[in-house]
């Protein structure tokens, strides 16, 4: 027998109870009594009673009576083995609940439950003493059942009794109680919202990418079905989900080719996928929990088509924004028309639907918790709804398709209609959205055709292969006083090839010219407004090592040669005097082998000769302004007879220069870098990560092991020693994948747009791999038969390693 779980029956039987009793003249219609029937069969799967029967009992019982009086009495007619299952909770009344007593009533055939009616006709009217008494029950059920019945006889009984029983409607009642979820119902939901975001990316986007990319023909039904099989097995996208607990809630909606209707009645047609604007709607069952997802896929999208899909998402925002707890439901709609007024597109409010949006959860669409412009029931934390905004019947004008590419379905489309349908809980911050898949433009546009190659360039490719046809055929024909052999036949063919390849290369060769001497001039440009486009950039900046004598080091001696790190200086006793000099200014130091003392001499840039490539660029120009007139200290020898003190000053001198150095080295590599957008890391899904790579070029030593990471706008690569490197999307010229095939490693490359910095250098290439086995494999001097399972194995192995890590890759590429 089937368990019962007694504590949540009784719980939400409460619920539904006690929002009878607070709303009963307003909500529930005035009714006394609430008699919920579910019918002995019904096609329909989304009938409020069956919705009803799954939320109380987690089951459906057909044919049975439920009667839910004001003094907290629950009354069940039903068959034998049925109460038998119900019976498991009588006794078990939870104390401190409205609900006081259960009582079952077994169906009997002796006097066709004559007897049951009578009991249940008393317990409705109460203690209403004569008075006319309300039943509230599902009025779209009533008497809609075709069997003859309990569930019909007690409708007879109600119909036939006297005028003071009245029926009134209560589902707009079940519906508020039924609307606001509890923690694990929202659970619930989510896993639902989530298996329907993963059949979208991993089976229609893959399938319908697949169709695109090898323009291949289908049906929309054709593609319909195997969404519909997806869902109802998920093993099939590598989902380890139960497959008793899925199942799909409407026939997938696929729509392309100018034919759309976005109602949830809609059905995708036997007619080929069109490659322009490509709707899908898809919807499954988790638990009997549903949820729904719909996306608009624009192929070869011309500008207005960009644009007006711009605006579907800019109302999508503006009615996100609306869903806050204690706002009406009509505020969705009412924030959709308010943006569109405010963009100046009032003409596309009679392209909305009625609705935008429906309240989700055992029922697939509750008809009283509607996103329209009447509602006034508030949102409530806990709610979950299904946010649909589409446009319908817009008209692509001649314009916009004369500006379509060449070959492209748009051409022929003469209206359209755009959509996004997302999974939506409330909560007390505001909106959350449960269906993750992107609705950004850049995640749903395509392009077929390169729209970069003109009729010029064609025209001029086609004229080189004209011409270097033409000398080969008149090379070949040129009479030559004899007869020719086959064999300068064959060369004249041959001819003909290699002049066409090298019209062809040439061609290329003055492209690739004309190209990088466009970026050099970028380049240049860029140079010259960072130093401001005038001669000022080019003067000398003077070095000032400290403002006054009161800033020098306190620990100083007269007659000590001491190097201040933090100031980059070296103090210099000259005549007893501290004089301090800038690390700049030192050309070298030297240390010669010690005799009776210890010598330190000090070379400093001077005019008059050759400063060398080591001179920082500014020390240089001083040295060139003051060289006419100045007088210079080439070098000063310091003689110590404590070699210690000067041993120690040598090296802190040249460890100075060393730093000094490689700053001005760091400068000049990022003096014509581009600046870089900050990353926008991704925070509200999972991050697309690939673990355990080596980066190239290396930041230190001999290898860069890290993770790379896939966030809104660009790639991070974090190291284990913590060095970072972003990468940003829009600075990505060429990306490739190269599989690990005939090679050790799997890759990706990257090329950049503008260098970036990488440790202390300037790099414009950056790649990551993996390596599947080592490069080089030591072999032992004994044989080994070709059938040794060892080695049958180590070849197993590393094949199924190849093909896990080319998956990875190639799914994070794609990502």
């Amino acid at each position: 027998m089937a368990e019962l779980n007694v504590e949540k029956f009784y719980e939400r039987l409460n619920k539904i109870h006690a929002h009878f009793l607070k709303h009963r003249e307003q909500i529930w219609n005035g009714a006394n009594c609430v008699t919920l029937n579910r019918a002995s069969s019904s096609d329909d799967e989304y009938r409020k009673s069956n919705v009803l029967h799954l939320y109380l009992f987690g089951y459906e019982l057909p044919d049975t009576v439920l009667l839910l009086t004001k003094d907290g009495k629950f009354t069940v007619l039903a068959t034998k083995k049925k109460c038998e299952f119900l019976e498991q909770a009588m006794g078990k009344e939870p104390k401190g609940g409205s609900v006081n007593k259960l009582e079952l009533l077994v169906k009997s055939k002796a006097d066709n439950n004559a007897k049951n009616y009578e009991t249940l006709l008393k317990l409705a009217r109460g203690d209403s003493n004569g008075e006319a008494v309300k039943i509230g029950l599902i009025k779209k059920e009533f008497k809609t059942d075709p069997k003859d019945g309990v569930v019909m006889g007690w409708e007879k009984k109600i119909e036939e009794s006297d005028s003071n029983l009245e029926v009134v409607d209560c589902t707009h009642g079940l519906s508020m109680v039924t609307a606001v979820k509890e923690k694990y119902e929202l659970d619930l939901m989510k896993k639902s919202s989530v298996l329907s975001n993963k059949v979208l990316k991993h089976s229609f986007i893959k399938e319908i990418e697949d169709v695109i990319e090898n323009n291949k023909t289908t049906t929309h039904e054709t593609i319909a079905e195997h969404i519909n099989d997806v869902i109802d097995d998920p093993s099939k996208i590598n989902l380890k989900v139960p497959t008793d607990l899925v199942q799909s809630c409407y026939f997938p909606i696929i729509q392309s080719g100018g034919d759309y209707d976005f109602k949830v009645t809609a059905t995708s047609n036997s007619e080929n996928v069109k490659f322009d604007i490509i709707t899908v709607m898809l919807g499954s069952r988790y638990s009997n929990y549903c949820s729904n997802i719909g996306r608009t896929l624009l192929i070869d999208p011309p500008k207005q088509v960009q644009q007006m899909y711009d605006t579907l998402q800019g109302v999508h925002e503006a009615a996100l924004k609306a869903i806050v707890p204690g706002k009406p439901l009509k505020a969705v709609y009412a924030s959709a028309v308010k943006y569109l007024r405010d963009e100046g597109k009032e003409n596309l409010v009679s392209s909305l639907p009625k609705a935008l949006g429906f309240s989700v959860g055992l029922d697939f669409r509750d008809g009283n918790l509607l996103l329209n412009a009447k509602s006034t029931v508030p949102f409530k934390a806990g709610m979950v709804f299904n946010l649909a905004v589409s446009f319908s019947g817009l008209t692509l004008s001649s314009s916009a398709r004369a500006s379509a590419n060449d070959g492209s379905a748009v051409k022929k489309l003469s209206q359209y209609g755009l959509v996004i349908a997302d999974m939506i809980a409330v909560t007390d911050k505001g909106a959350d959205i449960m269906t993750k898949f992107g609705r950004d433009r850049g995640d749903i546009s395509y392009s077929m055709l390169d729209e970069d190659s003109g009729d010029d360039e064609s025209d001029e490719d086609d004229a080189d292969r004209k011409l270097a046809r033409k000398i080969a055929k008149e090379e070949a024909e040129a009479p030559s006083g004899g007869r020719k052999s086959s064999r300068l036949a064959a060369n004249a063919a041959s001819g003909a090839v290699d002049v066409e390849g090298v019209a062809e290369r040439e061609r290329k060769q003055i492209e690739l010219m004309a190209r990088k001497n466009e970026e050099r001039l970028r380049e240049i440009a860029r140079s010259s407004r960072k130093k401001g486009g005038d001669e000022m950039s080019q003067k000398a900046e003077e070095i000032e090592a400290y403002k006054s004598t009161k800033t020098l080091p306190d620990n100083v001696l007269p007659n000590q040669v001491k190097v201040d790190m933090a100031n980059q200086c070296v103090i210099l006793p000259i005549c007893g005097n501290p004089i301090p000099f800038h690390i700049s200014t030192i050309k070298n130091v030297v240390l010669p082998d010690p005799d009776n003392a210890a010598y330190l001499r000090i070379n400093f840039y001077t005019g008059g000769m050759a400063v060398g490539k080591d001179c920082p660029a500014n020390t240089a120009k001083l040295v060139q302004k003051y060289a006419p007139y100045a007088t210079f200290i080439r070098e000063v020898t310091f003689r110590s007879l404590d070699s210690h003190s000067l041993t120690t000053a040598f090296r802190q001198i040249s460890e100075l220069r060393k730093r000094a150095r490689m700053k001005e080295i760091q400068d000049q590599e990022e003096a014509n870098l581009v600046k870089q957008d900050k990353l926008v890391r991704t925070k509200n899904e999972r991050v697309p990560r690939l673990s355990d790579l080596t980066m190239r070029p290396v930041f230190a030593g001999r290898k860069t092991q890290g993770n790379l990471e896939s966030h809104t706008n660009g790639l991070r690569f974090i190291s284990t020693r913590g060095e970072i490197v972003d990468i940003m999307y829009a600075n990505v010229k060429h990306a490739i994948f190269q599989p690990c095939e005939n090679e050790i490693m799997v890759l990706i490359h990257f090329h950049l747009k503008n260098p970036i910095m990488v440790g202390k250098k300037k790099q414009q290439d950056i790649q990551f791999f993996t390596e599947v086995i080592d490069a080089s494999q030591a072999v032992d001097a004994g044989k080994r038969s070709m059938y040794d399972p060892d080695e049958m194995d180590d070849e197993q192995r590393e094949r199924q390693l190849k093909k896990r890590l080319n998956e990875a890759f190639k799914d994070f590429a794609r990502k």
